[in-house]
């Protein structure tokens, strides 16, 4: 078997070998291969650089290697890494020449005893997404004016406190009503979704419902993973804010909900809108309202002045006056006339009444004479229209009487 490090064998001259002969002849042996390894480490000394790659080391109890990830495959990557989070990598063995050191050129990682959950992932995503629960169409649009919200999430989480935190802030008269639900562990995802349906069947109604919880591992977020609380979310007739983890971390429920929020206190920040800065903008409108208001005024009554003022309209103007004021007398004068006809009117019925009254038959009872008339109503005026023994009325002033005819005396002449 040949010597792999032959090239360090003495030469025939004198001249000795330079550190970038050594270095490239170990790169030469150990990159030859070209060989892929399959390693799992912990991450410490974590180092992104302002070019995208990032550096850090591989660790075990026993030993460490210098590693580097590169930008794009840094931008694959579907978790923040961070120093003593356990990883496993592929990778090849490089020879950083200059360093003189040898390292670890990842290119994928994922953390460790998380592949069965990412491959679960990924199944599951694919299937909803073929089934159309990820389409925008059926995304619903949060109201314009939120007074009350539904949170699903743990009670003792920082999410609820976060949320609270800011919607007392931003706006303090929106109700919040919690279901306190587990957020993680086995009954978690279905108790979230009950959560998301009783919101939709109880008998107080929420305009918008967040369902969340802060960050974690893989682990800890699966339970907004489960096909059981996608399907919640997507039947929810209730505008549906995800707000689970921190910014890199997605779930199958950021894909399904109406609104996906980076965080809880992003979901209330989207929520609700700043009262504060609401009602600076609403003075503002009235502000420029009044002044626009008040210029148009202004406009016009400038306006209606330089037209009063010209010739042309001067004469019109008058015309109009004097058309007003005569129309004043002509009415002074028809309600004088009308006035003057309604009293000679009276007078004359007054008149005309007096005279009906002298002439009433009635009236000459009132100076001491009767009427006598006969049993059919006929007013006796002479002596030839009764005979003795014939009954009779006789009315008065006062009153009447009836009477026997015993005598008749009737005139000569």
């Amino acid at each position: 078997m040949s010597n792999p490090f032959s090239f360090l064998a003495p030469r025939d001259c004198e001249r000795p070998y330079t550190i970038s002969e050594i270095n490239n002849g170990i790169a030469s042996v150990i990159e030859s291969g070209n060989t892929l390894v399959w390693i799992e480490g912990e991450i410490s000394n974590w180092r992104p650089s302002s070019s995208g790659h990032s550096y850090f080391r591989l660790k075990d109890a026993g030993s460490q290697i210098p590693a580097v990830i590169w930008r794009s495959t840094a931008g694959q990557l579907s978790f923040r890494p961070a120093d003593g989070m356990a990883v496993m990598a592929v990778a090849s063995i490089r020879v950083y020449q200059k360093g003189g050191y040898y390292q670890l050129d990842v290119h994928r990682m994922q953390p460790l005893g998380e592949g069965a959950l990412h491959l679960a992932f990924q199944k599951l995503k694919a299937k909803l997404e073929r089934e159309g629960l990820f389409d925008a169409t059926f995304k619903k649009q949060l109201p314009l004016s939120i007074r009350r919200i539904g949170v699903v999430t743990s009670k003792n989480g920082a999410a609820i406190k976060d949320i609270v935190r800011i919607i007392a802030k931003r706006a303090p008269q929106t109700e919040i009503i919690l279901r306190d639900v587990p957020v993680q562990g086995d009954t978690a995802a279905g108790k979230i979704a009950s959560a998301i349906e009783d919101f939709n069947n109880c008998g107080i109604p929420v305009d918008c419902i967040i369902a969340g919880r802060g960050g974690g591992s893989i682990e800890d977020l699966w339970a907004f993973n489960e096909e059981v609380v996608a399907r919640a979310i997507f039947t929810s007739t209730i505008p549906v804010i995800s707000a689970v983890g921190h910014e890199i971390d997605f779930t199958i429920a950021d894909f399904v909900a109406d609104v996906r929020a980076a965080t809880p206190s992003a979901a209330a920040e989207i929520a609700v809108g700043d009262t504060g800065d609401l009602q600076k903008r609403l003075s503002v409108i009235a502000m420029r309202f009044r002044n626009g208001t008040a210029r148009k005024f202004d406009a016009a009554h400038a306006d209606l002045s330089r037209l009063r003022r010209q010739a042309a309209l001067r004469t019109p103007w008058r015309k109009y006056l004097e058309a007003r004021q005569a129309s004043d007398d002509s009415r002074s004068r028809i309600e004088r006339q009308f006035l003057l006809h309604y009293r000679q009117k009276m007078q004359r019925l007054s008149l005309a009444a007096r005279q009906l009254g002298s002439l009433n038959p009635l009236s000459v009872l009132g100076r001491g004479y009767s009427v006598v008339s006969r049993k059919d109503g006929t007013v006796v005026r002479t002596a030839d229209q009764v005979d003795p023994g014939d009954q009779v009325d006789i009315r008065f002033s006062g009153g009447s009487a009836e009477a026997s005819i015993n005598a008749v005396s009737r005139n000569s002449d």
